[in-house]
């Protein structure tokens, strides 16, 4: 009798640490705010999927994501107008004495195209 007691004591003293910690960590992780982004008219598309993505796994975060330029991404960074500068060039040593430091995201390519009939061809 004395090991069936202490087995339902215990698992009624799992049951509720594991509330606990749940309600704990779930607590802990539930992100709201918002956050703003500028910059580089190449990364828009993907910064708009990572938002939208990101915003179904974290209801409570708004992204506002806005194209407009590098050097826009990186004035408004550095004004502290946005939270995140989309730059799709090198920083400059000017730009990193001002605070500004780069996560490289992905690399992008130009490709010329021309047409068959150009007559330049």
């Amino acid at each position: 009798m004395n090991r069936k007691l202490s087995i339902v004591i215990l698992a009624i003293v799992i049951i509720m640490v594991s509330i606990v910690a749940y309600s704990y960590f779930s607590s802990q992780t539930s992100l709201k705010g918002k956050i703003t982004v500028s910059g580089a008219n190449a990364l828009y598309p993907m910064m708009v999927e990572w938002a939208a993505e990101f915003q179904k796994i974290n209801p409570g975060v708004k992204i506002d994501v806005s194209a407009g330029g590098a050097g826009k991404g990186m004035t408004d960074a550095l004004a502290g107008l946005v939270d995140i500068g989309m730059v799709s060039r090198a920083i400059t040593s000017d730009e990193t004495a001002q605070g500004a430091f780069y996560v490289s995201v992905s690399k992008d390519a130009v490709v010329v195209t021309v047409n068959k009939n150009n007559p330049v061809l």
